[in-house]
């Protein structure tokens, strides 16, 4: 046998070995799956990985765990490729309310019945109370001193009456003229008691005004600067 027919017989037998060898390699190949998350190479026989939905090819496969992070951070089930749902079993975390609209509803909540509960307190303090400031000392001693002016003028009259003009008149006319004469003195000092009584009224009705508000602009400042220190916390 030549040389010639020797090597003839020996070219397909390569041949076949190289089609055996990359057979095999392309089978090795398409046994391996890629998560399409992590991107993790694992072997067909392993059941680590699942078909969450109708994609296909490299993106056909993927870890539960992964897609399970994956559903957690944007918040839905739903493929952004295929745009359907992931099966079976995969779920949402429930949505949390935004901490810093609670925050702040609690806060105007609070000024707001601070302010309700100081308005009330302003509108039943009793009418002597330390709101009328120094006026109300100094006014304090004109009540008794008219009290007493006036009995001493009734007394007065009342024993001119009984003692001057007894011999003159009757008993009837004695009281008419006493009680005119009383009536003379009694009505202008009621009348000027009543006056001085409604300007101290309108005095510290114009006072509580001041001091309501005055409180509102506390609490107002007091909010924009907690609002404030609310953003720059955020930030």
């Amino acid at each position: 046998m030549t040389a010639i027919e020797l090597e003839a017989r020996d070219e397909p037998m390569e041949q076949q070995d190289g089609l055996s060898s990359s057979s095999s390699y392309a089978s090795s190949f398409y046994a391996m799956r890629q998560c399409r998350i992590c991107h993790e190479e694992e072997d067909e026989s392993c059941a680590a990985m699942e078909s969450p939905c109708a994609c296909s090819g490299s993106l056909k496969y993927a870890h539960r765990g992964c897609v399970q992070r994956w559903c957690d951070e944007k918040g839905s089930t739903l493929c952004e490729i295929c745009l359907q749902g992931f099966e079976p079993g995969y779920t949402v975390p429930p949505k949390k309310a935004p901490a810093v609209e609670v925050l702040v509803t609690v806060s105007e909540d609070e000024d707001e019945e601070e302010e309700l509960d100081g308005h009330q307190g302003m509108q039943y303090a009793p009418s002597d109370g330390p709101m009328d400031g120094p006026d109300a000392v100094g006014c304090s001693w004109c009540r008794p001193l008219a009290i007493t002016f006036t009995i001493i003028l009734l007394v007065w009259h009342l024993i001119a009456v009984v003692t001057i003009e007894a011999a003159e008149h009757c008993a009837f006319s004695l009281l008419t003229m006493y009680i005119l004469r009383a009536a003379g003195i009694l009505l202008p000092l009621y009348a000027v008691m009543r006056v001085i009584c409604m300007i101290q009224h309108g005095r510290r009705q114009y006072r509580l005004h001041q001091l309501l508000e005055e409180q509102r602009r506390r609490n107002a400042s007091r909010r924009s600067q907690e609002q404030q220190q609310l953003v720059i916390s955020i930030q």
